[in-house]
């Protein structure tokens, strides 16, 4: 029987987390280390990820920062090749486009009517978001294979249709969780776990919903979210995360994990 101690740790495993610059990201990196993972963040981002982790004491000397743009194959591979020959045990796929990268702009054209959405808005969002999660993916299988590696891909409820941001950005999410169960069936027999995260609303500066009525009743929200979950913090998705990208998740794979309060009940 394992002892509790040993409970989802993660000691001595090499975790990347794309997008580890940004709220939930960061809130990932920070319960990652206390783990005891080796923390590699991926992400466009690098000065932003520096002020975070020199921000930090406990995470000093404990987290590599490479620049990564996830929907460019030349930096991806550049990626790949600053990683080097060690075995990659974790990748966190948390990134997404909703207009802007760290605040939520409501003038962006990511919030365009449907009818009028323009081509270049939905491109974006989908080479973020799904393309991105594609392509470090594959770039990265060749050094998770046979060492009982995990994946984790951040989707969102919306993906399962509770509340649709957008056309854009709910199919793109959508398209996260297909692809996540398709590739946990190709390669859970090679010692890989595949799962997708599913969070409703958090407390960031991305968390307002637009589209939502402003004049919607608090009431309202409870009843749907039974667990008064909007506002969620990070650290609740991130907690998730890392049990998923540790050892005690072995036979969990190719699923949808909602984080949501109860919001899909």
């Amino acid at each position: 029987m394992k002892k509790v101690t040993k409970l989802f740790s993660l000691e001595g495993k090499n975790i990347v987390v794309a997008g580890g610059a940004g709220q939930i990201g960061f809130a990932m990196v920070q319960i990652l280390a206390d783990a005891r993972a080796n923390i590699y963040i991926a992400d466009l981002d690098v000065e932003m990820a520096k002020q975070k982790v020199n921000a930090n004491e406990e995470l000093k000397g404990k987290v590599n920062i490479i620049k990564l743009d996830v929907s460019n194959i030349s930096s991806v591979d550049a990626f790949y090749q600053l990683l080097g020959d060690i075995k990659v045990h974790g990748l966190v796929n948390c990134f997404h486009f909703k207009g802007n990268t760290r605040k939520l702009d409501t003038t962006s054209n990511f919030f365009s009517g449907f009818e009028e959405y323009p081509e270049e808005a939905w491109d974006l969002v989908h080479d973020v978001n799904l393309k991105g999660s594609f392509l470090l993916s594959q770039k990265l299988l060749p050094k998770m294979k046979n060492c009982d590696a995990a994946i984790v891909n951040v989707s969102s409820t919306a993906a399962l249709g509770a509340h649709a941001w957008t056309a854009a950005y709910s199919a793109s999410k959508g398209g996260i969780s297909a692809f996540s169960k398709t590739l946990a069936v190709e390669y859970g027999m090679k010692g890989l776990n595949i799962n997708c995260v599913c969070p409703a609303s958090i407390e960031t500066p991305m968390s307002s919903n637009p589209i939502m009525p402003k004049d919607i009743d608090t009431r309202l929200l409870k009843k749907i979210m039974p667990l008064d979950g909007v506002n969620r913090s990070p650290d609740d998705i991130a907690s998730t995360i890392a049990f998923l990208a540790s050892d005690d998740a072995i036979h969990i794979n190719g699923i949808d994990l909602r984080v949501d309060g109860g919001l899909l009940t």
